[in-house]
């Protein structure tokens, strides 16, 4: 048996530069359970360069060790689900 179940879901757009060497970088209005659809540019799938679920408020996990600091990335993360 299948079930469906609707609601209201947000969709967000964030915009910020990367961190130096990995690690947070600040993005206030993040919520924790807020999820990652995609990171622009470079079109990076969730969990390969930033975290797939927002583990801490107001904030995004860079994953790779890089200096990304000087990168613009346009974060489309949805709330809700």
């Amino acid at each position: 048996m299948s079930t469906f179940a609707s609601g209201a879901a947000t969709v967000i757009k964030a915009v910020s530069v990367g961190a130096v060497n990995g690690g947070a970088i600040s993005i206030p209005g993040l919520e924790v359970g807020d999820m990652l659809i995609q990171a622009i540019p470079y079109g990076f799938p969730p969990g390969q360069a930033f975290e797939q679920v927002v583990s801490v408020p107001d904030e995004i996990q860079q994953i790779p060790q890089l200096d990304w600091s000087t990168v613009e990335f346009t974060f489309y993360l949805l709330r809700g689900v």
